[in-house]
């Protein structure tokens, strides 16, 4: 039977508060170890190797969420699934190590430093075996949280035992891969408690049928990818490190607040799959409805803070060598709020309805928009000419996903709480722009402006009786 919803956000929300809280301790020694130039080379390195593990993973991670919720009552035929996913997974992992030894022996920019690339490529090994699908489709998120714990713990002591000046570059690259996938050790491990192997009727395990499928997701990741990694990959042949380093420094700051948004759509995937699956269509709807108002109740806040708060939090967390980020920051900051909306249109609602080839289609949308103003804006403007560019390529995905998913979409557009929750932002901001500067210390300013900005925000959404902040007050009153 599947798990209470709410204990899995809860999991899942504890498992996002550690990912927030520990690259917050993390990137900012990093930052100050290894400086931008050095944080661009790992990031340019990583997203090379981001796109040969895209390749290797052919959309199989999230196919297989869906794929195992929807047969997870039948414990033999869950098996089989896992089984067959992952040995096509496995098969494509050795493609991906035949274009890791290609690159490294022929491509110069590469070559620069051969170690380090391999030691991040090992990313494609622990992707194969870590089987994070199988977990999230049986919705088992108290293990993939406790697991995630331990292990990042584990990474941050490696980080600051073994990364101490900027030639430790290699160190910090092993950090990096241990504290992402290290996990997924563990996975593979763990499978023996659901899956017996010598029950497994291997003469009828076909991997291959779940190729054409695992496709169509392949093709979103991958125009995805276009304009994820496309942009560090760009600055670092149009412009230099340090500008992919700076990139980075304020793509890492929205993603970890955008990352409490993607949270519930963990959760909610494997749910939302096996409502459709069961043909539970009304319930479907209400969960899609309630996943998209929390979605707005976040974002909105989330962006204006941000944006607000970018000329404290750039020193704060990477130092005063990345104050040129601070602008690209503000100029990225709203695409929280692009990517949290088309996340629940794309994932959580059209793609388990069978309309991935819609979100195919708006995705590429973005991704082009993306790659033409890369080319025009990086050489006028580095970074900020790559934030402009994702920003209103994400946009665009939205926008476009609206329109063209209209007939599949049950949002009700016109509702009381999105006012209620952009004029509640509203008056944040303002508060914060006169909490601002208050102190002498960016720490204190950061810590007061933070407090003023959340009773500011919560305040308006009692003032005028937000519905939905209601229920939920009431829940977690009981």
């Amino acid at each position: 039977m599947a798990k209470s919803l709410k204990v899995n956000y809860i999991f899942n929300m504890l498992n996002t508060v550690t990912g927030l809280l520990f690259p917050l301790i993390t990137f900012p020694y990093a930052s100050r170890i290894m400086l931008a130039d050095g944080i661009g080379q790992v990031n340019f390195f990583q997203s090379i190797i981001q796109y040969i593990t895209l390749l290797t993973c052919l959309g199989i991670p999230m196919y297989a969420i869906r794929k195992i919720a929807s047969v997870r009552d039948d414990v033999a035929k869950r098996n089989k699934v896992a089984i067959e996913i992952l040995l096509l997974h496995a098969t494509l992992s050795l493609i991906g190590y035949v274009i890791v030894a290609l690159l490294a022996a022929f491509v110069s920019d590469i070559q620069v430093n051969i170690p380090l690339f391999l030691i991040l490529s090992l990313t494609i090994f622990f992707t194969a075996i870590g089987c994070e699908w199988f977990y999230q489709g049986i919705e088992d998120f108290k293990y993939i949280t406790i697991r995630g714990l331990i292990v990042k713990i584990i990474a941050v002591i490696l980080l600051f035992v073994f990364v101490r000046t900027k030639e430790d570059i290699l160190w910090y690259a092993g950090y990096l891969v241990f504290g992402i996938l290290g996990g997924n050790i563990f996975n593979f491990i763990r499978l023996r408690k659901y899956i017996s192997w010598k029950d497994l009727p291997f003469k009828e395990l076909h991997p291959l049928v779940h190729l054409k499928p695992a496709l169509h997701i392949f093709v979103l990741n991958l125009v995805i990818s276009l304009y994820v990694n496309l942009n560090s990959i760009m600055l670092g042949f149009m412009a230099d490190n340090t500008s992919v380093g700076l990139f980075t420094a304020a793509t890492k700051l929205s993603h970890v607040l955008l990352s409490l948004v993607s949270a519930l759509g963990t959760v909610m995937l494997p749910r939302l799959s096996n409502l459709i699956s069961t043909g539970q269509k009304e319930k479907f709807n209400e969960l899609a409805q309630k996943s998209i108002t929390v979605v707005m109740a976040l974002t909105l806040p989330l962006t204006a803070g941000l944006i607000m708060m970018a000329k404290y939090l750039i020193p704060l967390f990477c130092g005063n060598s990345y104050e040129p980020a601070i602008l690209t920051l503000q100029i990225i900051s709203p695409i929280i709020i692009m990517i949290g909306i088309s996340n629940v249109l794309g994932i959580q609602i059209l793609y388990p309805q069978g309309q991935e080839n819609k979100v195919i289609l708006c995705t590429a949308l973005g991704a082009l928009v993306n790659l033409v103003l890369n080319i025009w804006l990086i050489p006028r403007y580095a970074q900020n000419g790559a934030a402009i560019s994702t920003l209103l390529a994400e946009t665009m995905v939205t926008v476009s996903m609206i329109f063209i998913g209209k007939k599949y979409i049950p949002i009700r557009w016109k509702s009381k709480s999105f006012v209620h929750y952009f004029v509640a932002t509203c008056w944040m901001t303002l508060a914060l722009h006169f909490a601002s500067d208050l102190f002498g210390s960016d720490i204190a300013n950061f810590i007061f402006a933070v407090i003023i900005g959340m009773l500011v925000y919560g305040m308006w959404l009692l003032i005028v009786q937000e519905q939905f902040l209601f229920n939920i007050l009431k829940k977690v009153l009981k």
